[in-house]
């Protein structure tokens, strides 16, 4: 594999840590997390539409773009938003490290219902991965203790990785069955959009835009767009099997930059935490 796979991947990496961290920066205050999620998907929608019109692309609304699409639309926004929630509460070391382990789910649906054998391999990525939501989950910690409903955030977090691996989940077999890539990665950008802006009216009942969420949108939909342009242009490029277990460490730079900002210590326990979901993460996509 040559550098330039690499290196987009490792970028990849980089923007999806940045986007966590912003992500932990904007939900730090009290402000509307889904018009944050409204604002991204909508700054989304120009950048897919601008890119689909420089390279000649259309739209494809054929049945297996708009099932699968759909379907796998509905399951990225609401891992989102969660994510979101739970980055308000949960230290960004956790939330982002148990959010991008979503590999795990992802292998064992596929296992469940595309009948793909991960072998022993990816069973020992499998254990390793609980091992480091073992080692992050410290109810009775000083840093945790002081959190509400600490639990419950724990669950959310966990179950916002397993409708991510959903996402991942139909979106492969939406690809598998001809489904148009573009199309769906457009159709998750209006999810945002209408997720976003459904949480803000009826959950939070707040959808008032400053020039601060302003800025955030503008932020968070530039990263959004490059993470999947990043992703998509690396695996063209190169092996998956570089591409995709670098592409899936964001949380090693989203810990980084947390500490660089001090916005958590850097312990032992964290560290050996990030080692095992990055060797969980090798391992799981080892034959990828």
């Amino acid at each position: 594999m040559n550098a330039s796979p690499a290196i987009l991947a490792l970028l990849c990496l980089t923007a999806s840590g940045a986007l966590d961290l912003v992500f932990k920066l904007y939900s730090a205050q009290q402000r509307s997390r889904g018009m944050l999620i409204f604002g991204t998907g909508c700054v989304w929608i120009v950048l897919q539409l601008a890119y689909m019109d420089y390279y000649g692309l259309a739209l494809s609304l054929d049945t297996p773009t708009l099932v699968y699409g759909i379907t796998a639309a509905v399951f990225v926004t609401l891992s989102n938003i969660m994510l979101l929630e739970c980055l308000g509460h949960l230290p960004i070391s956790m939330a982002s490290t148990i959010y991008r382990l979503n590999t795990i789910p992802l292998v064992l649906l596929a296992f469940i219902f595309l009948a793909e054998n991960p072998g022993l391999i990816a069973g020992f990525g499998i254990l390793l991965g609980l091992v480091t939501v073992l080692l992050l989950y410290q109810p009775n910690h000083i840093e945790t203790r002081a959190i509400p409903h600490f639990k419950l955030f724990v669950v959310l977090i966990i179950t916002a990785s397993c409708l991510r691996a959903l996402y991942g989940i139909f979106t492969k077999a939406g690809l598998s069955n001809g489904a148009d890539a573009n199309t769906i990665m457009f159709f998750a950008a209006i999810a945002w959009c209408l997720g976003g802006l459904g949480y803000a009216c009826f959950r939070e009942r707040r959808v008032r835009i400053t020039a601060i969420k302003l800025k955030y949108m503008a932020i968070t939909g530039v990263l959004v767009f490059a993470i999947i342009w990043l992703l998509t242009t690396a695996l063209a490029l190169g092996d998956a099997s570089l591409v995709v277990p670098l592409t899936n460490m964001g949380f090693v730079a989203a810990f980084i930059f947390s500490v660089l900002l001090k916005l958590e210590k850097l312990t032992l326990r964290k560290s050996l935490a990030i080692a095992t979901a990055v060797l969980s993460i090798v391992l799981l996509t080892h034959e990828i």
